[in-house]
């Protein structure tokens, strides 16, 4: 398997070498972060509603964004929205660490998510754009592996960061402790520009169109179908996936090394998924692959808030993670060949609209959920809404079921198969 991907990545571009790694950079940058943020955040002594609603930022400047930075996406180069966007996004991030109020740990969150969506909105297009459909799955595929590998060192080093820093300056306090570690997380984040500034130009053909010109002629039909089922995953995963760090701390009093590592076994879990999907695929179809995953990680959903018992719902943990997550790469190539190919960028951003935006509230929601009555109820309601997703993509979709016809493997490789990211 190994040697299949090195023959596909020998064929990629080289922009999207350098985009693969870049993006990988960053996203370990961001698992710090995002370990550590909630953490932070209750040192400071907010609640669980008060942390539901300043997380739940993240989403709602990428929803707010999405549309806008479609559009922008087609009027200028990718280097230029995603230098900017990762320069901008690293700078409110830094300024959000830098105060304690909730007020302005609001504002700089937004400011700082929606420069962050320039990047996002970007990233399958891109890759769309610049692979052919022969090594598409690979490359989609491999792009989701990277930055599961990424997140992986993220988490283990996240883990142990605030550690290291209390060794190196033991007078600080815990709050400064956390709030240095991020800081050191966010600059990771902005050395991956290093990467995207080494990206070539392609032209960029001039097309002059007013902003909402040839919205009557979308398939507005086709992108309901791909946007409702996802909706209820983004409202059961927003319940509680953004409250996993605080669950494992207050249910089980995990230290954040503890955390650490169990964020980066759940990315070992999904990674060993990710790579194995091409092989699964190539037997069966998009949609049956997509179903059946996200139905198996139900039970393992549930499953999380009925036990007290720290073992399973770590193993719980991590198979969830892998059977929803395996299956993202498949789904974002799924939703990019339903639509027409000039309409993918509008696809993906009003994708991403409805998505972080159903998110946004269902995390704000999750906080006041598990302040007032814990956080069993909010797994059960996850569960309910997979399993309500999964129904939908069935129902859509069903007659239209592809098995992906895969070239032969050149004759020096083992026998092979023959992907968007956000």
């Amino acid at each position: 398997m190994v040697r299949v991907y090195r023959s596909h990545f020998h064929q990629f571009s080289p922009n999207v070498k350098l985009f693969l790694v870049g993006n990988a950079i960053q996203g370990m940058g961001l698992s710090i972060y995002s370990l550590l943020f909630n953490l932070y955040l209750k040192e400071l002594g907010f609640g669980e509603s008060v942390i539901g609603n300043l997380i739940s930022t993240t989403s709602l400047g990428i929803s707010l964004m999405a549309i806008p930075a479609a559009f922008i996406v087609e009027k200028f180069h990718v280097k230029h929205l995603v230098t900017t966007g990762l320069l901008c996004s690293s700078i409110f991030y830094f300024m959000q660490i830098l105060n304690t109020d909730q007020g302005s740990l609001f504002a700089f969150g937004l400011l700082a998510s929606m420069f962050q969506a320039l990047f996002n909105i970007s990233v399958s297009p891109f890759y769309l754009r610049n692979s052919t459909p022969e090594v598409r799955v690979h490359l989609f595929t491999l792009n989701s592996g990277l930055n599961m590998g990424a997140h992986l060192i993220g988490y283990l080093i996240g883990g142990f960061l605030p550690e290291l820093v209390d060794w190196v300056h033991p007078s600080l306090s815990q709050i400064e402790v956390y709030r240095t570690s991020i800081m050191l997380a966010l600059g990771v984040v902005f050395s991956s520009n290093i990467m995207f500034l080494r990206i070539q130009r392609v032209p960029i053909p001039k097309v002059k169109k007013r902003l909402f010109d040839g919205l009557r002629e979308k398939d507005w039909n086709i992108l309901a179908k791909l946007i409702i089922p996802k909706l209820c995953f983004a409202f059961g995963g927003g319940l509680i996936v953004p409250f996993m760090n605080l669950y494992l701390k207050e249910k089980f009093k995990l230290g954040p090394e503890m955390i650490g590592v169990a964020y980066a076994a759940l990315q070992f879990f999904i990674f060993t998924g990710i790579f194995m999907t091409p092989t699964i695929v190539k037997r069966t179809s998009q949609l049956r692959f997509i179903l059946v995953s996200s139905m198996l990680s139900i039970p393992f959903m549930v499953a999380m808030g009925l036990t007290g018992n720290v073992g399973i719902v770590l193993s719980c943990f991590f198979m969830r993670g892998m059977l929803m997550n395996m299956s993202s790469p498949i789904t974002s190539m799924f939703e990019m060949e339903r639509v027409r190919e000039k309409e993918c960028v509008f696809a993906s951003a009003i994708i991403l609209f409805f998505y972080h935006l159903v998110y946004t509230t269902s995390t704000r929601l999750g906080g006041y959920m598990i302040e007032a009555y814990d956080f069993g109820p909010t797994f059960y309601m996850a569960g309910g809404f997979y399993g309500l997703a999964v129904i939908l993509y069935y129902k859509f979709f069903k007659k239209e079921e592809k098995v992906l016809k895969l070239p032969a493997p050149a004759p020096q490789e083992e026998p092979a198969p023959v992907e968007k990211a956000a």
